[in-house]
């Protein structure tokens, strides 16, 4: 007895049957799985942030007072300086300094102005020697009052020669700088303030010139940021507004306030070659003992508050779309993301605040992409 083994219609029906519901199920749309959040309400904030640089607002800087040696300055940056501590001492410039040109002058100087000294000397003792005999004759009867006044007035221009002579004698010395025309004395630069220092222009013995810069001094507890911000975003600004300092090197950011907005903006070419217009906004130090490390000319950014509210309806700015000419959230509805027109305002980088077309408990999308439309079927 044989077995029939061909496909009855059944068979075939059932078979058809499976692979049309595996088409129609690998087919069949399912919903897009998206990302999202609650509207809620909390702080939405409008801020600015910039690359500034940290300055002290008094910097005195150290000049030498006279020409000469400077011997090796003995503060470090970092030392802690009272006002009127010597920090620099300056002396005569070394006489081995002096070509031999210069040399030989200098000691033929030395030598006339000391042989006119002597005959200066000379000149006072002969004329005091006169003057005695004058009066002595004077006193006998044998000259009279004209010829003693002449005398003593001899005496006298003998007097101022001989003074003359002496100090073009001191010049010529120290024009040489022997030591008779006083090498020994050395001048001391004090610190004008109390502070530390912040800089050293100048430590090793060297010979420097009148006005040379030595050092800097200034009181980190005045510390303060200057930064450059774009003309547009600094016409926002105004003193007195909060500020928070940031990328310092801290874990939080340090409180200050904006304290001058400079008037003047100045150009500067950007890392993209695009000239811009840029002003200098000054915020001081909220607490400055909360950044002991920072000191002049530290890196750090600069963020100003324009405006904040501290209740406000919120979306994030990452779910904000852009639909004709108003913006748009994607807002869940029964399983599926309807497009909803909203009026936002004001806000930062992270929330803007919601006028209309949403309420608390919403939920919405974020990230939505160029792949989720209006009506698609979503799960959170």
């Amino acid at each position: 007895m044989k077995l029939n083994l061909k496909p009855g219609p059944v068979l075939w029906a059932s078979a058809a049957l499976i692979l049309a519901v595996a088409l129609i199920w690998m087919i069949w749309p399912r919903p897009k799985a998206v990302e999202t959040v609650i509207v809620d309400r909390g702080l939405v904030q409008q801020d600015i942030v910039d690359e500034g640089r940290t300055r002290i607002h008094d910097v005195f800087a150290v000049a030498a007072p006279v020409a000469g040696q400077l011997q090796r300055i003995a503060v470090e940056a970092g030392d802690a300086v009272v006002r009127g501590q010597t920090v620099a001492i300056l002396g005569p410039a070394s006489p081995a300094l002096l070509d031999a040109r210069i040399s030989a002058q200098s000691e033929a100087g030395i030598l006339a102005a000391a042989a006119a000294l002597r005959s200066a000397d000379a000149d006072l003792a002969l004329a005091r020697h006169n003057r005695d005999r004058v009066r002595i004759l004077f006193d006998r009867g044998y000259a009279s009052q004209a010829a003693l006044d002449t005398a003593n007035a001899t005496v006298d221009a003998a007097l101022a020669m001989r003074l003359s002579r002496q100090a073009a004698l001191k010049q010529a010395q120290v024009a040489a700088g022997t030591p008779e025309g006083g090498t020994g004395v050395t001048t001391a630069v004090k610190s004008p303030v109390a502070g530390r220092v912040l800089q050293l222009f100048q430590q090793s013995e060297t010979v420097v010139p009148a006005g040379a810069p030595l050092l800097t001094i200034g009181d980190p507890a005045q510390i303060e940021i200057v930064a450059e911000f774009l003309s547009q975003d600094a016409v926002l600004m105004k003193p007195g507004d909060e500020a928070l300092v940031e990328g310092w090197g801290g874990a939080t950011p340090i409180p200050a306030r904006i304290s001058r907005i400079e008037p003047y903006a100045h150009t500067k070419v950007s890392a993209l070659g695009v000239e811009e217009q840029r002003v200098n906004v000054i915020a001081r130090l909220s607490h400055p003992e909360q950044a002991p490390a920072l000191g002049h000319g530290f890196r750090v950014d600069l963020r100003v508050i324009i405006s904040k509210q501290a209740n406000a309806l919120r979306v994030p700015v990452d779910s904000l779309v852009r639909s004709g000419d108003r913006w748009a959230v994607f807002r869940l509805i029964d399983g599926k993301a309807m497009l909803t027109p909203v009026e936002i305002s004001s806000g930062g980088d992270r929330y803007r605040s919601v006028q209309s077309g949403l309420k608390a408990g919403d939920r919405i999308v974020i990230f939505p992409g160029d792949t989720l439309h209006p009506g698609d079927s979503v799960r959170p």
